[in-house]
């Protein structure tokens, strides 16, 4: 019984630590862009990188279908696939994949809050000079590491599991044979 305490005990504490997670990375972005609206661009290296505000009516990259509320109803349906899954596999996945879930859920919230006081997201990484790449937001970039990250660790598992049957079958083949 106490050793139940003490795990469920556990579970909170590292809850907690994704809702930190979660927080830190949307306020701070927040923080940014309204800095930033208030002072206005900010040249950090010249013609290299600077934080240039634009005002990203359209979709990712540039995806564009003139309707904010498409985009805010695609972002909370996201959203909530992404926290379900969370909160209903929990005790299946690592501590890694939470992590970049919750990368996710942080960006994803914080582009979310922008539509839906600004009827835009606000974008200020530019890099544009060098990299031909659209302008962006500490938001996107969490997003995007978040996904990448997830796919690998998907992939990784994956591969993993397709040599273990593979060898299963190997050893499987040799005792038949044997």
């Amino acid at each position: 019984m106490e050793q139940t305490k003490k795990d469920l005990i556990k579970v909170k504490e590292k809850k907690k630590y994704f809702y930190v997670i979660i927080l830190v990375i949307l306020v701070v972005d927040q923080i940014i862009k309204i800095t930033l609206s208030a002072i206005g661009d900010v040249t950090v290296i010249p013609n290299v990188f600077q934080l240039h505000i634009v005002q990203n009516t359209q979709g990712t990259y540039g995806v564009n279908s003139d309707s904010t509320i498409l985009y805010i109803f695609t972002n909370i349906i996201v959203l909530g696939i992404v926290f379900r899954f969370l909160r209903m596999e929990n005790q299946f996945v690592d501590t890694k994949l939470k992590i970049f879930l919750s990368f996710v859920l942080a960006g994803g919230i914080s582009n979310l809050i922008d539509r839906l006081v600004r009827g835009y997201v606000l974008e200020y990484i530019d890099f544009t000079k060098v990299i031909p790449i659209p302008v962006l937001n500490l938001a996107d970039i969490f997003i995007a590491i978040g996904w990448i990250c997830i796919v690998a660790r998907f992939a990784s598992f994956t591969v993993k599991e397709w040599r273990k049957n593979k060898e299963e079958k190997i050893i499987k083949n040799e005792k038949e044979e044997s």
